[in-house]
């Protein structure tokens, strides 16, 4: 098979992975193997032979080019995130600059990242079905290398490979009592940073809904309205998309 027609490796020399905590996996994965397997594997991600790379939930799928004629499938499954490890991020996000809504959009400190990072022994397992089995061969090496490099350019998704969906994360900013229980944070502080800008009273009076509805007051509008994290993100979403629709229908 022609190589050059799969992904593109942003690491041309040198490490993969532009985070700490990406770079400690990808250090972890390679220190069970030889030198040159790791080298032939950082060159067969350089020359783009990982194909594709898709994922659902806890689950990442990469096809590999190889010397036969079809490409080896890498499959990449990672456990959730255990009782312990959800205390820890549950008090980590509530110390976050940018709150849980930054964490969500992949603006979290190397804190939560390391938090997140599935272990390569215990918490992550591989399979590929090349006869070069068992261990992490060169075309699960490849696959992981690309894989930190979508881990840096869309980190958010690091919550859904641990588990973390919509409903799992409420349940860990929840606490162990569920929803019975008090949030195991402070709402405001967690989705807006520990210092967050409140808003004034506008002068002269607001010109229209881009005034009414700016960020500060949207969340406090969505604080108002409910004190679960998870709805908070929906109201503002909600806002932002009546504000939207609205624009369409004035006069120009």
């Amino acid at each position: 098979m022609k190589s050059g027609r799969g992904i593109e490796a942003r690491s041309r020399a040198g490490q993969f992975g532009a985070h700490m905590w990406a770079r400690r996996w990808v250090s972890d994965l390679e220190s069970v193997v030889s030198r040159g397997a790791a080298q032939l594997a950082r060159t067969d991600a350089r020359k783009d032979k990982v194909l594709s790379l898709g994922h659902s939930g806890r689950t990442v799928r990469c096809d590999v080019e190889s010397s036969r004629p079809q490409p080896f499938t890498v499959e990449f499954r990672f456990a959730p995130l255990d009782e312990t490890d959800s205390e820890a991020l549950r008090t980590a996000l509530r110390q976050e600059e940018n709150g849980v809504l930054g964490a969500l959009a992949g603006e979290f400190s190397d804190t939560i990242g390391f938090l997140l990072l599935p272990a390569v022994h215990g918490a992550t397992s591989y399979s590929c079905h090349c006869p070069v089995q068992p261990g992490p061969c060169r075309h699960v090496l490849a696959a992981a290398y690309i894989m930190v490099e979508w881990w840096d350019a869309s980190p958010q998704v690091m919550f859904e490979l641990r588990g973390l969906g919509a409903d799992q994360l409420g349940a860990v900013l929840r606490g162990p009592g569920g929803e019975g229980d008090t949030v195991g944070v402070d709402v405001e502080e967690s989705l807006w940073g520990s210092d967050p800008l409140l808003p004034t009273v506008p002068s002269p009076a607001p010109a229209g809904l881009e005034d009414l509805l700016d960020a500060p007051v949207t969340r406090r509008m969505a604080a108002a309205a409910t004190n679960d994290p998870l709805e908070q993100l929906r109201v503002v979403a909600d806002l932002e998309d009546f504000l939207d629709a609205f624009g369409d229908y004035r006069s120009r």
